[in-house]
């Protein structure tokens, strides 16, 4: 009976320890199971995880890899498959955001709570988004309240809820800063997606949406011109100050060659 359980243990146990070391981050599309340490308290994956979410000892990913590796995650990340979709603000500017927000974190030696992290990163937006929106109401604090239902229901851990909420409503660069040093640097990530090449296809991407919409480029250059100006100037850390030097000067380049080729702008 010892030796039949001695057998069992180190074949349950072996998954475990070849694991140990591995990133939390992966770029591939399938990656091994992350291994943390859990002292006098059952591993989470091995009770929370649905089944169909990971396949031969691997999790899922997200595009740039991201790990899915809880059931809430995943219900999370279908539920903005679905829902969070729009060229600028949409699922895609979630990945960047959370991207960006990892890069940041360690050139300014900051530690971040995935979980906190994922959630905040793919429920910001949602509030300013059509058939979530409501006039009136800053897109931020639409977001936040939508996403503290979303969360609880999908079995998100609550008790990591207010830093969530705090990144959420503190992620726009207009409003006032966050005190939560991750908020900052997901809220500098914000910004530096407004620069830059991405920054300039974000916002042609609104052309024609209301507010920004007169049949030409104009409303939107104008948006593009004052980026330029003043974006750079919004950074908290040091580190996005330095990653937004040369994301500014992408804009001004492309603003200079669109005023020549468009005759110093009387034809955009």
């Amino acid at each position: 009976m010892k030796l039949t359980l001695t057998l069992f243990l180190i074949i349950i146990s072996a998954p475990i320890y070849a694991a140990r070391g591995l990133p939390d981050d992966c770029p591939t599309q399938k990656t091994q199971r992350p291994i943390r340490e859990h002292i006098g308290r059952p591993i989470p994956w091995l009770i929370s995880l649905d089944p169909d979410t990971f396949h031969n000892n691997e999790f899922k990913t997200t595009p740039t890899g991201i790990i899915i590796d809880t059931s809430w995650k995943n219900a999370v990340y279908d539920f903005a498959l679905k829902n969070v979709q729009h060229p600028s603000w949409g699922i895609n500017h979630s990945e960047r955001n959370y991207q960006l927000t990892k890069i940041l974190a360690e050139k300014e030696k900051v530690e971040i709570d995935t979980d906190i992290l994922f959630a905040a990163s793919f429920l910001h937006d949602l509030g300013g988004l059509k058939n979530f929106e409501i006039l009136g109401v800053d897109h931020a604090v639409r977001s936040a309240e939508l996403a503290e239902k979303l969360l609880k229901d999908a079995g998100f851990p609550m008790e990591k809820w207010p830093v969530v909420k705090e990144i959420i409503l503190g992620h726009t660069y207009y409003t006032g800063i966050p005190t939560n040093k991750v908020a900052q640097l997901f809220r500098d990530a914000d910004v530096l997606d407004f620069l830059g090449t991405i920054g300039v296809a974000r916002i042609l991407a609104i052309t024609q949406e209301e507010g920004t919409s007169d049949s030409t480029l104009k409303p939107t250059i104008d948006i593009l011109k004052s980026f330029s100006k003043s974006m750079g100037s919004k950074c908290i850390s040091e580190a996005c100050k330095e990653m937004a030097k040369p994301r500014q000067l992408e804009l001004v380049k492309f603003l200079q060659l669109l005023n020549k080729e468009t005759f110093e702008g009387k034809a955009l």
